[in-house]
């Protein structure tokens, strides 16, 4: 046997052999591409901003917290004023209130401003993860530069600067409070400085009430869906729910909706139309939202197009980025921006359910929707359309707005065939088809033409405008007036839509319902 001399034996001790254990970096193992790919670095800022975005977010939007936010100044305000009033009160010296204003501008105000902050940050690493193809293997986009990004981001950095004001004005009354806690009491200089917090005091309430709208958009699980305005529509919606939805989803969320629907037949029982399946259970979740049928009720008539074992996957998984309660959000938050075209849907509904001659009788059905008022002179006219007879027939439509721009508009189109029932029907029957059965149909095959009408400047107040339906040989088949009041400003639209969208958010926040989710027998 061969022995080696020591300095040898201690050199091959040193030597570094594979697999063997080693001080040095292992470059496949996880530890280390977590320290050096700036992917995955990105993708745990992302995951963390997120998290806090949604914490701190839900916090700033408490009813408790958004009351102290508007009070808190107005009670500096108050004790900034007893101070002048009565300097020498013991309760009025401004030492003992600041250890009371300090930690009540700190809840009310800093969960909103980090909420903020990592709102933005969260959009910022967002974008930048979609081009790395992170966030979807294989599909690479730009966010940022999507209609509607713009609109946004400017909505992020307006609640990032009305918290950097309300910030900013709660120092200044907290600093001037110190500096008065500092000074003879009653004195010039005293009084002045108490006056002067009494304004910035009162400037922190006025600017919370304000602003508390914007506040209230932080903390939602889906974060640009609020915050994002449609820039632009189909003028004519084939699928009247699957297409509204998809009109005022934010960039974000367009791209995930479309994989969801590209991903949906593979859950639909053969030979159901995929469109008129989409379009069902979209209205079965706005009826069971409504109230109108129950969780089972539902689970039930889904059960008639939707393979069970794919109904759980499909809307019962909590991660997946739209479920049972994402996706009743996402038709309560379409409604909160077009009432008018669920008021169309409550109607067809209601003819059905009581057999109205413009169903069983008219070989044409007509409805149309215009808001009440219209802020900024400018509306949307709804026209629901079917073709009740047994051929596919072209049409056009005239739309009159006098004083308008344009003033008249003309759209052909072709209508499928789509006879309807011989009389009225019922909201569900296991036997026969029910409302739920031609509800679907209606919608596939009708036509719901969404079009923009404007007037000039010169017009306000009560308006008419005419819609006119002709056939090829342009004889008129049906014409409708219907009335708006145009406003030249925004009025409380703006308001009471946000007021809508919010009740959408907590519905969609909800957790998903209990239900038994057996196979049917066969």
């Amino acid at each position: 046997m061969t022995v080696l001399p020591a300095s040898m034996a201690e050199e091959s001790s040193l030597k570094v052999v594979p697999g063997k254990e080693s001080s040095l970096p292992n470059p496949y193992s996880k530890d280390f591409d977590r320290g050096e790919d700036s992917i995955s670095l990105s993708i745990i800022d992302y995951e963390s901003s997120e998290r806090n975005r949604i914490k701190y977010g839900r916090i700033a939007t408490k009813p408790a917290l958004l009351l102290t936010r508007r009070v808190v100044g107005l009670l500096m305000a108050i004790t900034a004023l007893a101070g002048v009033v009565a300097p020498f009160h013991p309760l009025a010296r401004p030492t003992l209130m600041i250890l009371l204003w300090i930690p009540l501008l700190f809840i009310s105000i800093g969960p909103a401003f980090y909420a903020g902050e990592k709102a933005m940050s969260a959009l910022t690493l967002r974008s930048s993860l979609w081009k790395e193809e992170a966030i979807m293997e294989g599909v690479r986009r730009d966010m940022t530069a999507e209609p509607g990004m713009d609109r946004i981001k400017a909505g992020l950095n307006d609640i990032r600067l009305h918290n950097a004001t309300a910030a900013i004005l709660a120092f200044i009354s907290i600093f001037l409070l110190i500096i008065a806690a500092g000074l003879e009491p009653n004195g010039l200089a005293y009084n002045l400085v108490l006056l002067i917090t009494l304004t910035s005091s009162l400037s922190l309430s006025f600017h919370a009430i304000f602003t508390s709208d914007s506040i209230k958009k932080l903390g939602d699980e889906l974060p640009y869906l609020v915050m994002h305005s449609p820039t632009h529509h189909p003028m004519k919606l084939d699928t009247i729910l699957g297409d509204l939805i998809f009109a005022h989803l934010d960039p974000d969320h367009s791209l995930l909706w479309n994989i969801w629907e590209s991903k949906l037949p593979e859950s639909i029982l053969p030979g159901v139309d995929n469109r008129q399946a989409r379009e069902r259970l979209l209205y079965l979740l706005h009826l069971n939202n409504r109230g109108d049928l129950s969780d089972d009720e539902t689970l039930s008539e889904l059960k008639e197009f939707i393979k069970p074992m794919a109904i759980d996957k499909l809307l019962f998984d909590k991660q997946a980025s739209f479920n049972w309660v994402k996706l009743q959000r996402l038709i309560q938050h379409a409604r909160a921006w077009q009432i008018e075209v669920f008021d169309l849907l409550d109607r067809l509904q209601n003819d059905l359910l009581s057999g109205s001659p413009s169903i069983t009788k008219s070989p044409w059905r007509m409805d149309m929707a215009l808001a009440e008022r219209c802020s900024n002179r400018t509306g949307h006219l709804f026209i629901a359309l079917n073709n009740q007879t047994k051929e596919d027939r072209h049409l056009k439509v005239e739309v009159i707005v006098p004083g308008g721009m344009p003033e008249t508009q003309v759209h052909r189109f072709e209508l499928p065939a789509c006879p309807g029932p011989q009389g009225a029907v019922k909201i569900t029957d296991p036997l026969l088809e029910d409302a739920l059965d031609w509800m679907p149909k209606y919608l596939e095959k009708g036509v719901i033409l969404w079009i923009g009408v404007a007037w000039n400047e010169k017009v306000s107040g009560r308006r008419n405008v005419q819609v006119i339906l002709r056939d090829d040989e342009e004889n008129i088949l049906d014409s409708r007036i219907i009335r708006t009041d145009v406003l030249v400003g925004e009025s409380n639209l703006t308001k009471q839509r946000l007021k809508r969208m919010l009740n959408a958010r907590r519905k969609g926040e909800k957790d998903l319902p209990t239900i038994e989710l057996s196979p049917v027998k066969g």
